[in-house]
């Protein structure tokens, strides 16, 4: 009676802490700025709907001026989840209502992914309060938590990359089941249209049928037990579903299905149009002299220490499990392939894609966000290694008790401290070293700098400001009918975009004000000086 008492409390508990999540997210999805990359992720929306409400003979994008898919640049990005937020362009009032209501549906995205990804902990361990833990480390992330509000590419991808590893976990345990192989085909679809790099559960599921196979003819007398009774027509099913579905969900392959498709992974294998600069470890470098390094070292600069303590202590217990049966090699086989099958997908889940980049040479943009899908599967690795010592006896409890507690309380202590700013965090050893990797390059600070301009400044003012213009829609009318044009601006803001250090100097001007962030600076505004004005 009693552990039927605990049990539903811990439900309760959950249910609260997610729609708790969810007011918050309400709460506070205005206080983002505008990425760089916003406009031009808007525009791509616009143009894929316009093609296809012409391609079904509609016509109600006439009074949007944008470019034809044939001829749009972006056309090889899909935009399938993105183009739901075309409502806000029909109610809103201005681009900065569309803005904001992008936030919230990218915001609501995001939530939608955290959910499954408690499910996946639930089903995996059978731990309502695993299932919350690990969930709170991804959606309390402080880079994921301002991100999750306008990273309507890379967060949305994280999102769909969480449900994809639900699916895969239920299509196994389901063993192959009609109902949820059909889930994961359209759950990876979904994925790959967002990012092409969701191929990889795909891959790996078609790896894994190939292996459980081979067990079921080699092993089945040792006690494997096989999951999949037809591989070869479900992995061909897979494939042809999903490929399907991909075309469908891409609207730039209907003309042309087979070419279509080849020329989105030609794209992305080596996106050639980027041409900006990296900071990396305190030098500004382009996308030919990204190291192999680089994704492993901003995971260990920008991923809460006790995260990556958990991992490690997942991993020495893994390497003690497997060395004791190492020696046995059936027994070893057998403790991979089907014990601990999930904790190897964890690690391939990582190792496949970061490798692909390497070797291909894939051009990575600013910070590691390409590889924000690497933190789920990361996340899920350490609660293998807590599972097992919580079940190990009271004295590991103990000893993990300390550190979760320690680090999440600091961790969203951080975020309350450092709120909207949470998109340049740093854990505790690579904030020492915040102004050698890049910081704000989507310069989302821009709009509060040029508020605290406003504040100051009783009647107009000119500015000059790094990226475009748009994040005077997030201000308010007034404050934008002040900002007049000037070819020598009276105020010059700068976010530190392809800047390496703390200190800037811009001839001709002052520094006043600046935002800071662990000792580091993200903004900073800058006046022409009394001299200069004269």
């Amino acid at each position: 009676m009693e552990k039927k008492i605990t049990k539903g409390l811990i439900k309760y508990i959950v249910l609260v802490v997610f729609l708790a999540y969810l007011a918050l997210g309400i709460r506070v999805y205005r206080d983002y700025g505008i990425s760089a990359d916003e406009p031009t992720e808007r525009i791509s929306t616009l143009v894929n709907v316009k093609y296809v409400l012409n391609f079904l003979g509609i016509d109600r994008m006439s009074g949007f001026d944008v470019p034809d898919l044939e001829t749009y640049s972006e056309r090889n990005y899909g935009t399938l989840l993105q183009m739901p937020s075309v409502i806000f362009e029909l109610t809103a009032q201005d681009l900065g209502d569309v803005f904001y209501g992008r936030h919230l549906y990218t915001f609501i995205l995001c939530f939608v992914g955290y959910i499954a990804f408690f499910f996946l902990l639930k089903t995996l361990f059978r731990s309502n309060l695993i299932g919350l833990l690990g969930t709170l480390m991804a959606a309390l992330y402080p880079r994921f938590f301002a991100e999750q509000f306008y990273n309507i590419k890379d967060m949305v991808f994280v999102s769909t990359f969480m449900i994809c590893m639900l699916t895969t976990v239920k299509l196994i345990e389901s063993r192959f089941s009609k109902r949820w192989l059909l889930a994961f085909a359209v759950s990876v679809a979904v994925s790959a249209n967002v990012r092409i790099v969701g191929i990889v559960f795909l891959l790996l599921m078609l790896g894994y049928l190939l292996v459980d196979f081979i067990m079921g003819r080699t092993m089945q007398t040792a006690g494997y037990e096989v999951r999949c009774k037809h591989p070869f027509l479900c992995g061909a099913g897979l494939l042809l579903i999903w490929l399907v579905l991909y075309i469908v969900m891409l609207p730039a392959t209907w003309k042309h299905p087979f070419h279509g498709v080849l020329d989105v992974f030609s794209q992305f294998s080596q996106y050639d149009n980027w041409d900006s600069t990296i900071v990396f470890m305190g030098k500004v470098i382009g996308k030919t002299e990204i190291p192999w390094y680089y994704v492993p070292v901003w995971i260990l600069v920008s991923v809460p220490v006790w995260y990556l303590l958990l991992c490690i202590a997942s991993a020495v217990t893994g390497i003690g499990l497997c060395v004791k049966r190492i020696r046995n090699k059936d027994g070893f086989l057998l403790l991979l392939v089907s014990r601990y099958k999930y904790a190897v997908w964890c690690v391939l889940l990582m190792a496949v894609p970061w490798l692909g980049t390497v070797l291909m040479h894939s051009t990575l943009y600013n910070g590691w966000r390409h590889c924000y899908f690497f933190l789920p599967p990361l996340i899920l690795f350490a609660m293998f290694g807590v599972d097992y010592l919580c079940k190990k006896g009271k004295r590991y409890l103990y000893a993990l008790l300390p550190v979760i507690i320690l680090g999440g309380g600091i961790q969203a202590a951080w975020i309350l401290n450092n709120h909207p700013y949470e998109m340049v965090y740093f854990n505790n050893i690579g904030k020492y070293f915040g102004a050698q990797f890049d910081r704000d390059y989507w310069h989302l600070t821009t709009k509060d700098a040029v508020r605290y301009i406003a504040k100051k400044e009783e009647g107009e003012f000119s500015v000059k400001t790094p990226g475009n213009d748009f994040y005077k829609y997030m201000l308010s009318e007034e404050e934008r009918s002040r900002i007049v044009e000037e070819e020598e601006p009276l105020y010059y803001v700068e976010t530190y975009r392809g800047k390496t250090g703390n200190e800037l100097e811009i001839e001709g001007y002052d520094e006043i004000y600046t935002i800071t962030v662990d000792g580091f600076k993200v903004a900073s505004v800058y006046k022409k000086c009394i001299d200069a004005a004269d």
